[in-house]
């Protein structure tokens, strides 16, 4: 039968496109009085929180696009909740600048603790998200491309995202205690990622 997902995929793609431009925005140097060649350098260096968090975010929200668009692709059909949980992924992509700005700004302040906290307490909540979408979608088979092929696909990224969520729940706990640890979680969880959203059985 065919598929009959292609505006929620075309939306869903403009949105991660958004979220991603969004991030780099407020990076820049604004003029200032006194400019020479050798303190804009310094000024360039100075920035360097906000270019790791920058590229940090970038590759994050990368792998949720990846992620999403193999769940697409495994959708027939879709339904009133599945529309609903997907517009609730989407919402929080797309507010991620948000706490990228933060810890790229309050790094290196005694705020830094709890930017971090947030910063990973919010890439938690893209996963809860994430986990709720595929959680309505595995109650739903007939939704399904080809449920026997892709049922077990669902609940191995099921299994990964519940360890995904208590991993930036750690990682948010922890901020309290050393910050720099915290975030350089959110940075490793690019390796899990990757590993979660390789292909698996894919329907024909």
């Amino acid at each position: 039968m065919e598929k009959q997902t292609g505006r929620l995929e075309a939306f869903s793609d403009g949105i991660f496109g958004v979220a991603i431009t969004l991030l780099a925005i407020e990076i820049g140097i604004k003029e200032y009085a006194g400019a020479t060649n050798l303190n804009l350098w310094h000024r360039i260096l100075a920035l360097w929180p906000e270019y790791f968090t920058y590229f940090n975010s970038f590759a994050t929200i990368l792998l949720v696009w990846i992620g999403h668009q193999k769940i697409i692709e495994r959708l027939r059909l879709t339904n009133h909740w599945v529309v609903m949980l997907n517009g609730l992924v989407l919402l929080l992509v797309v507010l991620f600048p948000y706490p990228t700005k933060m810890v790229g700004t309050f790094i290196g302040t005694e705020a830094q603790e709890t930017a971090v906290a947030f910063y990973a307490g919010f890439t938690g909540t893209i996963s809860v998200a994430l986990l709720l979408l595929n959680v309505a979608i595995v109650k739903n088979p007939r939704l399904l491309v080809n449920a026997k092929l892709d049922i077990p696909w669902f609940h191995n990224m099921i299994r990964g995202q519940i360890i995904a969520v208590a991993t930036y729940a750690f990682a948010a706990a922890l901020a309290f205690f050393s910050s720099y640890a915290a975030l350089a979680i959110t940075f490793l969880m690019w390796v899990f990622w990757t590993i979660a959203t390789r292909d698996g059985n894919k329907s024909d």
